[in-house]
């Protein structure tokens, strides 16, 4: 893994998303924007995007390293600042309420094909986890 240092989008972001969070407006459209996700029209934006240039998906592709990074420290951090903040009764009514949203049949496609795939690139995700162990001292 390549460490980044110095300022980059996400410093850059972050620095631009405080300035917002501090105007009522923004917070009114995020919530309004946030309201209006259509999770049925999904599987159409990845037929658009993997279909139209080959081009914006092996850009994707190619990112993934990093962007999951930033998701992986950016849920870390997470997990520490709600640990820290809420108390585990509140979580667990919060958490309760929110998977009875999820799309169950939708996740066990997900998961089904999911699965299928970790089996094609298992030998890449068991060489990956060797690494994580020897670096983490377990095995």
């Amino acid at each position: 893994m390549t460490e980044h240092t110095g300022r980059g989008i996400i410093e850059s972001q972050s620095r631009i998303i405080a300035e917002l969070l501090e105007k009522t407006a923004f917070k009114e459209g995020l919530r309004l924007f946030l309201r209006n996700i259509d999770p049925e029209n999904s599987p159409q934006l990845v037929r658009t995007i993997l279909g139209k240039d080959v081009e914006v998906p092996l850009a994707l592709v190619g990112a993934l390293p990093s962007i999951a990074n930033c998701l992986i420290r950016a849920i870390e951090e997470l997990i520490i600042q709600v640990s820290e903040k809420f108390p585990p009764p509140l979580l667990a009514g919060f958490m309760e309420s929110l998977l009875e949203e999820i799309d169950k049949e939708a996740l066990a496609r997900a998961i089904t094909n999911a699965k299928g795939l970790a089996e094609d690139l298992a030998p890449v995700f068991q060489a990956a986890w060797k690494a994580i162990e020897e670096r983490s001292g377990r095995k």
